[in-house]
């Protein structure tokens, strides 16, 4: 067998040799000729896989990945690459990059002699050829299914590395070269690599990290133990040896990627403006970075899974803040539809009032069944702003009855289709936009996330009703006196609690499930938020419109203090008649009937009993004028007041019998004619009872 220096073995390998180089001269005019991209083009064409989510200032707020191909960050400029890594990498890879011109050939040379006569292949790729591979996938991958680093491949690698060196500089080769690079998996560049196997940035990156990167060049996917053997070589050779048990502990980790998103502070808003943004995309939005940190530990601490909220400038309906929920790994509660109950009876009020169908002070009927009365038909009645402060349920089916269609078309104007019945369910977006008008003069825009041109406003309510229903709502000190923050709040179950509260500069919408306590916790958390929003600048209350007027309201009878009352002009009033539905009546003696007493022929203790239904406490009875009551002289033997029954002894004749207040008011009034013995009496003319 010959020996590997034997004369035919030999002149075997000088042919190969020259077989080599007439191949590559060969394809040197095709190579030679394919145009050098820019250096400022293939820096723009270098995307991040990412679109990231900016707040109105700038500030990254949340990333989410749109390549599922590459993980790619932000192009990263030479001067924050750290020094160690810069020295690292050309130790590893190209130690006379700066001496050469594209090709190292005395390393091209040694390598082509090696492989010659080696088996085990030998490379000898500057930075400036593998950038050349990079850029062109043909001089990377080879061509018409020649295998991967073939001597054409090499030599066409070396004259596309001489062709880039003359049109760009030292400095912009290694940084290309540095953002290209292919690491682990499909990490790509030194910013995505560093980030996502050491949590660091590029300019971070210590002597133990640039040694990983450094060797994983040659072999990205190489098992962990081997990445650390060739680190510490590389350690000896840059003489850096206290570097290698850093890197062996680094190495056992590769494969524990910190895979998750750089910011993370608005997580479901990304979702919602990301979802279709393409790589490299930093979109902005309307929102604020502070304000999103601060409702989102405001939401932490409620203590529940389950809780939304979104906050809303009033002036511009730009969503300030929007927390989907308390972690970014939960769903998006914020956009799930939810039944709003009594928080759409505002709306409805609102309407009626505009159309001028009912007023604040305007008396509704409630069941005797939410209330404990001592004098139960005072209880009765209520005005229309107790009836929606307290958010009574039977006055509210009434106003809604009142507002009709008309409230459906409000809605539609928010760009809300209410249901064929009932009332439509609302995301908190929704709610939002709803509250907000009211703290907007009746004036709509749909709150948005994206920053966009203005938008022209619809109009909800008009100015005056909007003003009246928002005072309604208005919270109250304990002496009664009003805050400048408006709440309302529906809760469902006794677990979940849904809230809209608004001052004259923000609108909060938020949601919560959990423990029976979780309510009211949640509302004086939303209220302490919107005061510690105005903690630089005080909350004022709002100015009423010109169209709004104020006066002194008297109820009579008083089912409410006197008080003063704001009315749109033209609908006030200075003193509210309480007429109920179901009013006391007279049930004996019927109207125009007659009173048979010929019992009094043979019982002079005959008596005739007045009745009557709904009598309140204190009415009397009055016969022809005069008072009536027990033991008067007539021989009366019943009892007055709230029974509403009294006997009394007939006299024949016409008479007219009145039901009468403890304050005078004559509550009914019957004509009736009595036939004694003896007589025949005529029927009344009037045939009707007076009331």
């Amino acid at each position: 067998m010959s020996s590997p220096g034997s004369p035919p073995l030999l002149a075997a390998r000088f042919r190969r040799i020259a077989l080599v180089i007439l191949m590559g001269v060969a394809t040197t005019t095709v190579q030679a000729t394919q145009p050098i991209p820019a250096f400022a083009d293939v820096k723009a064409a270098a995307r991040p896989s990412v679109a990231v989510l900016l707040a109105r200032d700038g500030t990254p707020l949340t990333e989410r990945r749109v390549d599922p191909h590459v993980r790619r960050l932000e192009w990263v400029a030479l001067s924050s690459f750290s020094p160690a890594l810069k020295d690292a990498l050309l130790a590893a890879e190209d130690k006379r990059f700066f001496e050469h011109s594209g090709v190292d050939w005395r390393a091209f040379v040694g390598s082509l002699w090696h492989n010659l006569w080696y088996d085990r292949k030998r490379g000898a790729s500057t930075l400036s050829m593998q950038l050349a591979g990079l850029l062109d996938p043909e001089l990377a991958l080879g061509r018409g299914g020649m295998p991967r680093r073939s001597l054409g491949q090499k030599w066409d690698q070396a004259l596309a590395a001489q062709a880039l060196e003359a049109r760009w500089t030292k400095e912009q080769i290694l940084e290309a070269y540095l953002n290209l690079a292919p690491f682990r998996g499909d990490l790509q560049g030194v910013h995505a690599a560093a980030r996502a196997l050491f949590g660091k940035s590029p300019t971070e990156l210590g002597r133990a990290e640039s040694l990983i990167l450094a060797v994983l060049l040659r072999g990205p996917n190489a098992r962990p133990e081997h990445v650390a053997q060739r680190a510490c070589v590389l350690a000896e050779r840059i003489n850096a040896p206290a570097a290698c048990a850093p890197a062996q502990r680094l190495a056992a980790s590769l494969d524990r990627q910190h895979t998750g998103p750089r910011w993370e502070l608005a997580p479901h808003a990304g979702r919602l403006l990301l979802a279709t943004q393409h790589p490299g995309e930093r979109l902005r939005s309307t929102l604020d970075a502070e304000l999103q940190q601060s409702l989102t530990a405001a939401l932490k601490r409620l203590g529940v899974p389950e809780a939304a909220a979104v906050l809303v400038d009033n002036a511009s309906g730009e969503v300030l803040a929007y927390v989907g929920a308390p972690e970014p790994a939960l769903p998006d509660q914020a956009q799930l539809l939810r039944g709003v109950g009594n928080l759409l009876q505002p709306f409805a009020y609102g309407v009626a009032i505009e159309r001028r169908q009912i007023t604040a002070a305007t008396p509704l009927e409630e069941s005797l069944g939410n209330h404990a009365p001592t004098s139960p038909d005072d209880r009765l009645w209520v005005s229309a702003r107790s009836a929606l402060a307290d958010g009574l349920a039977e006055p509210a089916q009434v106003v809604v009855r009142l507002a009709g269609d008309v409230l459906a078309e409000r809605l539609r104007l928010a760009d809300i289709e209410p249901p064929r019945s009932g009332l439509p369910d609302l995301n908190l977006m929704q709610l939002a936009g709803l509250y907000r008008a009211l703290a907007s003069g009746g004036q709509w825009l749909a709150p948005h996330l994206a920053l966009l041109p203005e938008r022209p406003q619809r109009r909800l309510l008009r100015a005056e009703a909007g003003f009246i229903v928002g005072d309604i709502l208005a919270l109250r000190d304990a002496d009664g006196t009003l805050q400048p923050f408006a709440l309302r709040q529906y809760v469902p179950d006794g677990r979940e609690t849904l809230l809209a509260a608004f001052s004259e500069r923000y609108t909060l919408a938020l949601w919560a499930a959990g423990s029976r306590a979780l309510p009211a916790q949640a509302a004086g958390l939303g209220l302490d938020y919107l005061r510690a929003l105005h903690r630089n600048q005080p909350a004022q209350r709002p100015l009423a419109p010109p169209g709004v007027v104020s006066t002194l309201v008297v109820f009579e009878p008083t089912i409410e203090n006197a008080r003063r009352e704001w009315f749109i002009r033209g609908t006030e009033t200075e003193r509210v008649a309480v007429v109920p539905r179901n009013p006391a009546r007279i049930l004996y003696p019927i109207g125009g009937g007659i009173v048979d007493a010929t019992g009094l022929a043979d019982d002079r203790s005959f008596r005739v009993h007045f009745e009557a239904a709904r009598a309140p406490a204190g009415s009397w009875w009055r016969l022809d004028g005069e008072r009536l009551a027990a033991g008067n002289g007539n021989g009366g033997n019943g009892s007055n007041g709230a029974s509403g029954r009294l006997a009394w002894r007939p006299v024949a004749g016409r008479h007219l019998l009145e039901l009468v207040s403890a304050d005078g008011v004559v509550l009914d009034s019957v004509s009736f004619a009595v036939r004694g013995p003896g007589e025949e009496a005529s029927k009344p003319a009037d045939q009707q009872p007076h009331h």
